[in-house]
């Protein structure tokens, strides 16, 4: 079983290319997976609502609340969602998901746990 922890961005991408069969994230980047796990599901209108929202994002790198609000009123979700897609990709929610589920979420430790699903 090959376990990983994983603490940025590219640590949790490069654990999800390897296929490592459990994820452990800690600190912000597990809170901000695990608001931003509803976007992974949504269907492709909505992505593309998300995808247009980072692309008008300014050139600073950060999708403002200015620029978040009007893509949460069309497709319902929180803005502290939207933006946390925004950080980690939406291609990387995607596809994380797709492979993974959750098996545990601290709030408090800011710890998830993922496991790779079956095939």
């Amino acid at each position: 079983m090959n376990e990983v922890l994983v603490r940025t961005k590219s640590e949790l991408d490069t654990a999800r290319k390897n296929k490592s069969s459990i994820i452990i994230i800690e600190g912000e980047l597990a809170s901000k997976v695990k608001k931003s796990k509803k976007i992974a599901y949504a269907g492709a209108g909505t992505l593309g609502l998300i995808g247009a929202a980072v692309a008008a994002a300014p050139v600073t790198g950060g999708l403002s609340m200015f620029a978040a609000a009007p893509v949460a009123a069309l497709t319902g979700f929180e803005i502290a969602a939207i933006i946390a897609a925004c950080f980690l990709g939406v291609g990387l929610l995607v596809a994380l998901f797709k492979d993974y589920e959750e098996v545990e979420f601290d709030g408090k430790k800011l710890r998830m746990v993922l496991k790779r699903k079956q095939s």
